[in-house]
């Protein structure tokens, strides 16, 4: 009977592994990410050499632009990713490659989004200088007793004795024609095209307090603090938190507006943390 060497026999055995470590010539890919849910990833119960994960995609609480909030457990996770507004619905089922960061906080950024079957692969462009919500750390016991709810659009000596104080507001969060905007020509057009469309006012961010027939304009609006006041419209939550009080308006203004004074929103309360601009 025809016998084969035994150092043939050899060489084939290490041959035949390397077909599946190798093909066409090159090395077979390893898939860079580690699969985790959304809680593992973000605590660090799983770990990846480049911070590359793949995670279910989560239900966002809410999504503006490229930054949305998802939320694992009692933890509220902040997700980045390019045109992420539009691409979140169709996210439903699939498996997003997410990278990790730590700075200023743990957040994501999605790089792939991947059918459950894998046949389907879509890569993401990386989002530059994305919008974070800036969460702080707060102490209560420094707030003092005034209450915004207590102001009167035509009580300014109550007004300034707040004036510079921290000073505790619930209320509603408005997006409203800027009062201190000069008012247009009512024949002022802007061109576009051939078209010709009237001009759109510009617009400002207020609080109404509640139990109060004031408004107060906010001042120190940040990309942080509107996606926070944006996050609150949408889940159609009060305002909870500190602001500093400026000097009151003129009582020609304040009497034909009802804006009392200008603020500035120190902090807010949205479910177990704290927004600040």
């Amino acid at each position: 009977m025809f016998s084969v060497p035994r150092r043939a026999l050899l060489a084939f055995a290490l041959v035949v592994p390397a077909l599946f470590v190798f093909g066409c010539g090159g090395e077979e890919e390893v898939d860079p990410y580690v699969y985790g849910t959304l809680d593992q990833v973000t605590r660090g119960f799983v770990e990846s050499e480049n911070f590359l994960f793949e995670i279910d995609a989560p239900d966002f609480v809410f999504v503006q632009g490229n930054t949305g909030i998802a939320r694992s457990g009692n933890h509220l996770e902040v997700i980045v990713g390019d045109d992420l507004e539009n691409r979140a619905p169709s996210f439903q089922g699939k498996l997003l490659g997410v990278q990790k960061f730590f700075s200023p906080y743990v957040w994501l950024m999605v790089k792939r989004v991947r059918s459950a079957d894998g046949l389907s692969v879509t890569e993401l462009d990386s989002v530059t200088n994305p919008v974070l919500p800036h969460f702080t750390q707060v102490n209560l016991e420094e707030v003092s007793g005034f209450d915004l709810g207590t102001l009167r659009w035509n009580k300014k000596k109550a007004i300034e004795d707040m004036a510079d104080a921290e000073v505790q507001g619930v209320g509603v969060v408005q997006y409203l024609p800027d009062h201190e905007a000069p008012e247009p020509a009512a024949d002022e057009t802007v061109a576009e095209g051939e078209d010709a469309v009237s001009a759109e006012p510009a617009m400002a961010w207020y609080l109404k307090a509640e139990s109060s027939d004031a408004l107060f304009k906010i001042t120190n609006v940040t990309p942080s603090l509107e996606f926070a006041f944006r996050l609150l419209e949408a889940e159609g939550l009060p305002f909870v938190g500190v602001v500093k009080i400026g000097a009151p308006y003129e009582y020609v203004v304040r009497k034909k507006t009802k804006v009392s004074a200008p603020i500035e929103v120190r902090w807010l309360k949205y479910a177990n943390r704290y927004l600040a601009p």
